[in-house]
């Protein structure tokens, strides 16, 4: 996985899904700093992301880069849990007390759908859409 820019620790992992920006829309919620005008729906996207899922044996992880950097949900303290392999649909949700986040990676169309609940630091809730390759 070295052209992907990230951690050597996922070095023998599986890439299963390789994926890039993502487009889409998020109700924010009204937050004294970040959006005293709140709330509000608003489109919302990564347009410089990309999303990567891997498979280490039993345990996979979402790798995602954006203008920030590249990081993944293990590294970032998340519990990442397979719910559904269908063959053609993959759902992983990755967990930490700050946000919940569930990817369908749609094999078949080479593409994923996600969701986005964050309580912190900008709290929201989000759908994107991303073509994969």
């Amino acid at each position: 996985m070295a052209t992907t820019g990230f951690s050597v620790a996922h070095a023998n992992a599986e890439l299963v899904a390789h994926c890039g920006a993502s487009e889409g829309r998020g109700y924010f919620f009204f937050d004294e700093l970040f959006n005293p005008n709140g709330p509000a729906w608003e489109t919302d996207g990564i347009s410089g992301g990309r999303i990567i899922l891997v498979r280490e044996g039993d345990n996979w992880d979402i790798l995602f880069g954006d203008a920030v950097g590249s990081f993944g949900y293990r590294q970032d303290g998340a519990t990442v849990v397979l719910l559904s392999n269908t063959g053609d649909y993959i759902t992983v949700g990755a967990f930490t007390e700050n946000y919940v986040e569930t990817y369908t990676f749609n094999l078949r169309d080479n593409e994923v759908v996600w969701t986005c609940h964050k309580t912190g630091p900008i709290p929201k809730v989000a759908i994107y859409r991303a073509d994969c390759g």
